[in-house]
């Protein structure tokens, strides 16, 4: 979001206006950060949730904002990236951006947006080690962090990621960088239906082959493999 030399956003519509105060955004900023390092930690982000009116431990729009934020570091919130978020949510202290909670997670929640596909993309990299995209790749996001993030954004939605999470559970495992993204696809494609039209050819990446044939057994629904049918024909 672009703002000019005044802090108007200059793409905004009438109804949608809004002026971006640095003075107030910064002012609010101190409110929250650690007099010594400038910085929100861990005290600044408990004191934002007593002004948000939310856990911050699992609330998703926490991570919501941090997303927002373009924040870095899991560990602090620096100024720049505060006064991103708060201009990115149209907002100038918390106290207003509390106000839009109700709103903002319903939106944040719209799995079909492109805001919703970098939010999801970004909660992976926020969550692993590593500065690179080649270093982050060979990463896996632990089950623990998996279910917290997919029970706040598709348990309510989605029936079976309940089951999905019950099956990684079993298996003691989380999800890798490609396993993540990937899972945003099914979610997109065939949430609604799965496992109707889930296709074993259609590269969800084997983990996703495996659960869809695991949920059949369980479900008691025949198995559409292609590949089995080949093996038959051998």
């Amino acid at each position: 979001m672009r703002y000019d030399r005044y802090g108007y956003n200059r793409y905004s519509n009438r109804d949608d206006y809004f002026y971006a105060d640095e003075k107030k955004i910064k002012r609010d900023f101190m409110n929250y950060a650690d007099p010594k390092t400038k910085k929100i930690n861990e005290v600044g982000y408990e004191k934002m949730g007593k002004t948000l009116g939310i856990d911050i431990y699992t609330d998703i729009f926490m991570t919501y904002f941090s997303y927002k934020c373009g924040q870095k570091s899991i560990e602090y919130i620096t100024e720049e990236e505060y006064s991103k978020g708060l201009k990115n949510l149209r907002c100038n202290t918390l106290e207003e951006l509390k106000k839009k909670i109700l709103n903002v997670r319903e939106d944040l929640l719209n799995v079909h947006t492109d805001d919703f596909l970098n939010f999801f993309y970004f909660l992976f990299d926020f969550n692993v080690p590593g500065d690179s995209e080649v270093e982050k790749k060979k990463k896996t996001l632990s089950y623990d962090i998996v279910e917290v993030y997919f029970k706040a954004l598709f348990c309510n939605q989605f029936k079976f990621v309940g089951e999905f999470l019950q099956f990684l559970k079993a298996k003691n495992v989380g999800l890798k960088w490609d396993e993540w993204r990937v899972f945003l696809d099914l979610i997109r494609n065939l949430g609604a239906t799965f496992p109707k039209d889930y296709n074993i050819a259609g590269h969800y990446c084997l983990i996703y082959d495996e659960f869809y044939r695991s949920y059949c057994t369980n479900h008691n629904i025949k198995i559409v493999d292609p590949y089995a049918d080949e093996e038959e024909d051998d």
